[in-house]
């Protein structure tokens, strides 16, 4: 028995366990919504007032163990596998345009094998990340030249390209702020004509996703006109506000919500804030906000303080690709840009989300064991 925890205190030794802390916290805060923000909605369709949150709870338990998992090995392992898993990674982003995707509600994000689907986006995010810190890493000695940045840039590129094909505008969204953000944190020195032309290149690519669906400038135009068309394309933005604004200062009680009996769409995914505002009011939203700023602030510590190049970028990417999709989930969910899809990560019901973004939790955790102590 000795013998046994002396191992696993060889394993963990070094880690950061005030970030499991937090992982463990959002994950029990996030299951506890999911049962209640989707049990009138899976009763009405699945006549079970726990489908969602049993199947959640499924892929939170075998995440937990594949965080843990991945914490005990050498993150730097990764680099061996990081080219292979990022071709497969496209691939899987590939068939999702072949019979094998699957559609809902009206998106087709999804690979489907029998009774399982898992979404092939989600996986892309940790691997884009640990493909570009593993190629800017073995070339520490280039970084200075800003040709050694193409390859990165072609990864990115072909990211965006298969999203593109997919129609997947928030997904390549996350994904790219992720893989620019490694390049970023490499300490890249680019003259003003190259961050020019590169803001130029992301706002026409911009444009070009909003008009190439028509759906896309309709949001933007129902966000630009909040107070019209609340039956059509400002309903969701509505029933957000009217969930959260209804929660006052301590909330309507766990459970509560009215807004989750089938008025406001998608409540277990894109809008479950909404509904824990409704239900735990400001101090609920603000605590659970604080939570996640402390999340990402101790994900880029461990960025800053890792003692080599490829755990700092693979510690910021991951962190960014969280912060990202935290801060675009809350901005849609408070209306302050237009409706896409974007998880709250450990909250939003899917399966392949949450399990990924706890695998990439225990890389981040891997990293935090080779951390100078502050």
């Amino acid at each position: 028995m000795e013998k046994k925890v002396g191992i696993l205190k060889k394993w963990f030794a070094g880690i950061d366990f005030g970030m499991v802390v937090i992982t463990i916290s959002l994950l029990c805060i996030g299951l506890v919504m999911v049962a209640s923000a989707s049990s009138y909605h899976a009763l009405f369709y699945y006549d079970d007032s726990n489908y969602f949150f049993n199947r959640q709870l499924i892929f939170a338990v075998a995440g937990l163990f594949a965080m843990f998992g991945i914490a005990t090995f050498d993150y730097r392992k990764l680099k061996k596998w990081s080219y292979i898993a990022f071709i497969f990674s496209a691939i899987l982003l590939l068939l999702v345009i072949t019979p094998l995707g699957v559609t809902r509600n009206g998106a087709k994000r999804w690979l489907g094998f029998g009774s399982f689907q898992l979404q092939p986006s989600e996986i892309m995010k940790p691997v884009l990340v640990l493909a570009i810190a593993t190629y800017l890493s073995k070339n520490i000695s280039k970084l200075k030249n800003v040709k050694t940045y193409i390859i990165p840039a072609v990864f990115i590129l072909l990211v965006i390209l298969l999203m593109y094909l997919q129609k997947h505008m928030s997904g390549m969204l996350v994904l790219v702020i992720g893989g620019i953000s490694v390049i970023f944190f490499s300490g890249i020195k680019l003259k003003k004509r190259f961050i020019i032309l590169g803001c130029i290149l992301v706002v026409a690519a911009a444009f070009g996703f909003v008009y190439a669906e028509p759906f896309r400038l309709q949001r933007i135009f129902s966000f630009m006109n909040p107070e019209q068309d609340l039956q059509g394309g400002n309903w969701q933005a509505a029933q957000s506000l009217y969930a959260i604004g209804s929660g006052g200062l301590f909330g309507r009680g766990l459970g509560q919500s009215r807004q989750k009996y089938l008025w406001l769409p998608e409540a277990q995914n894109d809008f479950i804030f909404s509904v824990l505002g409704e239900e735990l009011g400001f101090i609920g939203t603000i605590t659970v906000l604080g939570l996640f700023a402390y999340f990402i602030f101790k994900g880029y510590k461990t960025a800053i303080t890792c003692k080599d190049l490829f755990g700092s970028l693979v510690a910021a990417g991951i962190t960014t690709i969280f912060a990202t999709q935290i801060i675009v989930n809350i901005a849609v969910v408070t209306c302050s840009m237009p409706v896409t899809g974007m998880p709250l990560p450990f909250f939003s019901y899917g399966g392949t989300s949450l399990f990924i973004n706890l695998c990439s939790m225990g890389i981040v955790l891997s990293i935090s064991k080779n951390c100078e102590k502050m």
